[in-house]
């Protein structure tokens, strides 16, 4: 299937592929991953996706992780699994954790919320740009079209 023949089809195909990312950016909750040092900023940061998550704070042998960040680290570790919500919503704790829980949220949400808003404005430019774009299907008729010899 040739793209250039049916460019409204597949820009239109785009525009709703972006809405989705979108959706799938701003209105799924997210759970982050992270552990706290010292001074009790978060560092090595992951996020989960789920609908159901357990907000945790664990205290772990440094020396468990042996492939992460805290691989060199001795003596105990502390880790914590948090429920951010989406990018409208607060989690449910979020504001119960002193300073480590806002800020990491804010590191997880931040580019979610920038990268979505970007799919909105890119699917809402080919929605208002697809029915402008020309219509450049084949118009001669099937028995015409290989009769030229």
């Amino acid at each position: 299937m040739n793209i250039l023949r049916r460019p409204k089809f597949w820009v239109r195909l785009v525009s709703v592929a972006a809405f989705l990312g979108a959706g799938w950016l701003l209105l799924v909750p997210r759970t982050a991953a992270y552990f706290v040092d010292d001074e009790g900023h978060p560092y090595d940061m992951s996020v989960l996706y789920s609908w159901d998550t357990s907000d945790q704070a664990m205290i772990l042998p440094g020396g468990l992780f042996e492939d992460d960040d805290t691989g060199g680290r001795d003596g105990l570790v502390s880790m914590v699994r948090l429920g951010c919500g989406t990018a409208f919503t607060a989690g449910e704790n979020e504001d119960g954790r002193p300073g480590d829980g806002q800020e990491a949220c804010s590191e997880v949400e931040t580019p979610r919320r920038f990268f979505g808003a970007c799919l909105i404005l890119l699917g809402s430019a080919g929605l208002w740009a697809a029915p402008r774009l020309p219509h450049l299907r084949f118009r001669m008729p099937w028995a015409t079209r290989d009769s030229d010899s």
